[in-house]
């Protein structure tokens, strides 16, 4: 791919390094203009390298990371509000994991498994079975969080079959993201209809997302909604009977929107009367990030299959399906599988991951210092009135939802360019492609980090609104 001289990423955000204002706090440092000109070339070769695809985020070169900081090799660091888009939930590089993993490295686990047994193995299906729900007692061990997605689609549909033989439609909420496989990115989105897709699978479904404050007033009637997002299925032929599961991101990932409770709780309800089971997909949401174990705890229902991934290990990658035996147990040898799932390496991170959640009560520091993040975020909120239309989200798992102040409208744009200029003034953000901004820390942030992070937001907003 040819590059003109002023170009370093075709897709990205600048074209060269910009001026930056001179930063040096205990939490941030920036004292070159960004991108630094020393990783210029670098990133001419990442260009050059990998596909368009993987070059959108704020073209800066992460050198090392440590706890809820980052730097680059020219000395700039940064309030990490990003933890490697929703995965380190307890810190960067924490103590006790990088113990755990060289630990069995040098021991002589560095070693592939495929479906061979192993004790780290069991020992991390156990605790993971300890703590999800009661009626979940077997975990199938994937490798990314789309794999999970697959996995549970798969064993959703099975199940289905056994009881009817029509009963293999899935449903799903408009604007869910469930991954870029092929039934997962399906899933996703407002339609399983792609453009790159021949013959899209007909038989998922998005109905409307239920809009509204999930700690509503109560007077929506939410049943009264879920039907009425379900009569257009019913006019096709397509009635509860024949529906085999619903898939649920338990937070609306671009930007940690919630569904109501009530909504929820009356999903709940149609599901059990119709043997529908409910998925929710816990790959962002779980592992303390929202100050519960997982997410969909915040709604009271029951979860017949979780997904999960990103946080269980905060470094390496895992993921798995938690759910009941006879779900589980559907699928014959050979019919689904993966070489590389649940590695003794990863399984070691996992492990020491959850003494570090149990250990630090992570949970519980969620939830306070989401509240800090909270109150400071609704301070942005009134500083910007005309921008910021809604904060959202639990725990430290936060969105801002941005509108144009001229228009009003939601604004990818503005989102995209208050993005890299939180960046030049040393928070870390990632892009998302949506009109909103992520504050997700890791979990261990010192509490006057979220306080300064959140305050050069502000400041950075205001140097583009100038």
């Amino acid at each position: 791919m040819a590059h003109n001289d002023d170009q370093i990423l075709s897709n990205t955000f600048v074209l060269a390094p910009e001026e930056t204002p001179n930063i040096e706090t205990r939490y941030r440092r920036i004292h070159t203009p960004l991108p630094a000109p020393e990783t210029i070339s670098d990133l001419r070769r990442a260009a050059a390298l990998f596909p368009e695809v993987n070059c959108y985020q704020p073209p800066i070169i992460w050198d090392s990371a440590e706890g809820f900081t980052i730097k680059d090799r020219a000395g700039n660091q940064w309030i990490d509000f990003t933890s490697t888009a929703v995965m380190t939930n307890t810190g960067h590089g924490h103590p006790a994991i990088r113990e755990a993993v060289t630990k069995h490295v040098d021991s002589g686990g560095l070693m592939g498994q495929f479906s061979f047994a192993s004790d780290i193995r069991i020992e991390l299906a156990e605790r993971l079975v300890g703590i999800a729900p009661d009626h979940c007692d077997k975990v199938y061990f994937w490798t990314v969080g789309s794999e999970a997605i697959e996995c549970a689609l798969r064993l959703a549909r099975e199940a289905g079959i056994r009881q009817n033989a029509e009963k293999y439609h899935v449903l799903t909420h408009q604007a869910d993201y469930h991954g870029w496989t092929l039934g997962a990115h399906q899933m996703s989105g407002t339609s399983a209809s792609k453009p790159w897709l021949a013959t899209p699978d007909s038989a998922i479904h998005h109905i409307p997302f239920p809009q509204g404050d999930s700690r509503e007033s109560g007077n929506t009637d939410w049943s009264k909604f879920l039907q009425k997002s379900l009569s257009p299925l019913a006019d096709l032929g397509i009635t509860a009977e024949k529906v085999c599961a619903v898939f649920i991101e338990t937070m609306q990932g671009w930007g940690a929107v919630p569904l109501p409770t009530g909504y929820v709780k009356a999903l709940r309800k149609w599901a059990d009367e119709n043997d529908v089971l409910l998925v929710f997909d816990e790959v962002q949401t779980g592992f303390a990030r929202t100050g519960k174990m997982f997410a969909h705890e915040h709604y009271g229902v029951r979860a017949d299959l979780l997904c999960i991934g990103k946080g269980l290990t905060s470094t390496l990658p895992l993921a798995a399906v938690l759910g009941p035996a006879d779900i589980l147990d559907l699928l014959p040898p050979a019919e689904i599988t993966t070489t590389h799932a649940a590695h003794p390496v990863s399984c070691a991170a996992a492990l020491a991951n959850l003494d570090v959640i149990e250990n630090e009560n992570l949970i519980a520091q969620s939830v306070r210092k989401g509240n800090i993040a909270a109150e400071a975020l609704q301070k942005l909120q009134e500083r910007f009135p005309d921008v910021v239309r809604e904060v959202a989200g639990f725990g430290l798992l936060r969105g801002i939802h941005i509108c144009d102040p001229q228009t009003g409208e939601l604004s990818r744009e503005l989102a995209r360019d208050w993005t890299w200029a939180a960046v030049k003034h040393g928070v870390m953000l990632f892009q998302v492609n949506r009109p909103s901004i992520k504050v997700c820390p890791p979990l261990i942030i010192d509490d006057a980090a979220i306080v300064e992070g959140v305050e050069a937001l502000g400041d950075a907003l205001a140097s583009i609104l100038k």
